[in-house]
C-alpha cells in the first residue's frame, strides 16, 4: 500500500511548520519540490539500467515519465519556464507566481537546467524578498515628505 502525503492544510497547521519564519513557510514548496526532483533524478533519470530499458521504446509505458522529464532538461524547457513565470512575477508583483517560479527554479537545478533556473529562482526571491518588506520601509519609501516637528 502506497502511504498517501498529507495535506498542505494540515501541514501548515503543524507546531514545526508554525514556528518557522514566514519566509521558510513559503519556501516549503521549494523545499518538497527539490527533494522529489532529486528523487526522479536518482531513480529514473539517472540509472543506467532504466536508461538501456527504455532505450528501444522511449515513449513506452512507464519510460514516457523519464523521456518527458529528460527532455524538460535537454531542451532547457524547465529553466525556461522558471524565468518566464519569474519575469510574469515580478511584473505583477505576486508571490504566488514568485513561489512557482522559486518551486520550478529548483526543479531545474536539480535537473540540469543551471543557468536560466538559477535566474528564475534568483527573481523569484527578489519578487518574495521584496513583497515581504516591513510597513516602516514603506512609509520611509514613500513620497509624501516627512512633516518637520521641530520649529
Amino acid at each position: 500500500m502506497i502511504p498517501r502525503l498529507p495535506a498542505p492544510a494540515s501541514l501548515a497547521a503543524h507546531p514545526f511548520v508554525r514556528a518557522l519564519p514566514p519566509v521558510l513557510r513559503e519556501a516549503v514548496p521549494f523545499g518538497v519540490a527539490v527533494a522529489l526532483a532529486l528523487l526522479v533524478r536518482h531513480l529514473i533519470v539517472e540509472p543506467a539500467s532504466i536508461a538501456h530499458v527504455c532505450d528501444p521504446a522511449p515513449w513506452a509505458g512507464p519510460c514516457a515519465l523519464r523521456t518527458l522529464v529528460v527532455l524538460g532538461f535537454t531542451t532547457q524547457g524547465i529553466g525556461w519556464g522558471a524565468t518566464a513565470v519569474a519575469l510574469a512575477a515580478t511584473g505583477a508583483r505576486s508571490r504566488p507566481l514568485a513561489q512557482l517560479a522559486l518551486t520550478l527554479g529548483g526543479i531545474g537545478l536539480v535537473l540540469y537546467s543551471f543557468a536560466l533556473s538559477a535566474f528564475g529562482a534568483l527573481l523569484a526571491m527578489l519578487v518574495l524578498v521584496r513583497a515581504g518588506g516591513s510597513p516602516m520601509h514603506e512609509t520611509a519609501n514613500s513620497a509624501t515628505p516627512p512633516t518637520n516637528t521641530t520649529a
